[in-house]
């Protein structure tokens, strides 16, 4: 570019760059810091902490929202307190889980997670326990998290990809297709993710 614009926009971009990267290093570590988890210098020198820290930091950094990144930050706090993460390989599966689904499906899956406490009864198979509420929550979606009701079958199958959601298959009486249910997996992620403010 002549008369150098185009150095003065690499300077600005440069600049921009490092102001969000440290920003989110904040909220990481602001997240990290948070609570009363000691951890003792043999854990520390392990090469899987090390992995997992290492890893968990490159994820962090890379999320664009703040939310998602002290999530990252709580997952591996969860990995230092927890016994349900049993090896390194299980921790990355969860990391990877947690990286994989945006913002707004972890928003989506909690939003079903609120639905999902509404009572079943014995005689109540999955598919009409989910009938009770499920129009409510589509709506919840369109309005919250600007989802045309039409879309709503879509995103969630797509949520699917991670484990952390299931749709119902098979022939049901009446049972047009496209709603599902939360699986193990999302409840055992949410216990690592969530604040507990």
């Amino acid at each position: 570019m002549p008369f150098g614009i185009g150095s003065a926009i690499d300077v600005v971009l440069t600049k921009t760059l490092e102001n969000i990267q440290e920003e989110r290093a904040v909220a990481f570590f602001d997240e990290l810091s948070k609570g009363d988890v000691v951890v003792d210098e043999k854990l520390l020198e392990s090469e899987d902490f090390l992995h997992a820290y290492y890893a968990t930091t490159k994820y962090a950094l890379n999320s664009r929202r703040r939310e998602k990144i002290r999530m990252f930050a709580r997952l591996l706090k969860s990995s230092l307190t927890e016994d349900e993460i049993k090896d390194i390989d299980e921790y990355e599966d969860y990391l990877k889980i947690l990286d994989e689904l945006s913002y707004r499906e972890i928003l989506a899956l909690k939003t079903l997670d609120e639905y999902s406490k509404t009572p079943k009864t014995e005689e109540q198979n999955d598919l009409q326990w989910t009938i009770q509420f499920w129009d409510e929550f589509e709506s919840r979606l369109a309005r919250e998290l600007n989802i045309p009701h039409e879309q709503v079958v879509n995103f969630m199958n797509r949520i699917a990809r991670t484990g952390c959601y299931e749709m119902f298959t098979g022939g049901y009486f009446d049972y047009t297709g496209g709603q599902g249910k939360l699986t193990p997996t999302y409840q055992i992620l949410k216990k690592f993710i969530e604040d507990e403010n």
